[in-house]
């Protein structure tokens, strides 16, 4: 099963929230937690992630934090979420006998259109508070003209 993580779910939200910032000034952990509602603990834990994979900076000092490390319009969600939790697969593994040798096509198929909508979707856009309708990025003034 397919399933968002907890870690997955609070390293968009971070990520969200740091994109929100135009001046991209770095931002305190302990404010960022709290105003998030994520665990301390955590958030350092998700950030140190971020900061490996070259998403966020941080910066220390009294007025530090985190921030990011590039533009959010550069930043793709399928790039957060392999950072945070490795490649994006939901191929299953070949169990050695040839069964499912007919629905891998299906399985690869699925994978690779997950992996072009993931890739299609910027930091800038989910900061920016557009929604994703259909496939397509759209300002969230327009979102609800395209659910009918």
């Amino acid at each position: 099963m397919f399933r968002i993580s907890r870690r997955l779910d609070y390293g968009l939200q971070l990520m969200i929230a740091l994109a929100q910032d135009e001046q991209n000034r770095p931002q305190a952990t302990a404010v960022l937690a709290e105003r998030l509602h994520i665990p301390l603990p955590f958030l350092h834990q998700i950030g140190r992630s971020l900061i490996q994979g070259g998403l966020i900076k941080a910066t220390p000092g009294p007025r530090g934090g985190l921030r990011l490390n590039q533009s959010a319009g550069n930043i793709g969600l399928l790039q957060i979420i392999e950072t945070l939790e490795g490649p994006v697969s939901i191929l299953p593994e070949p169990n050695g006998n040839g069964n499912g040798v007919a629905s891998r096509a299906i399985w690869e198929d699925l994978q690779s259109t997950l992996v072009g909508y993931l890739s299609d979707i910027s930091l800038e856009a989910l900061a920016d508070g557009r929604e994703i309708v259909s496939g397509v990025v759209v300002p969230a003034f327009q979102a609800s003209e395209h659910k009918n």
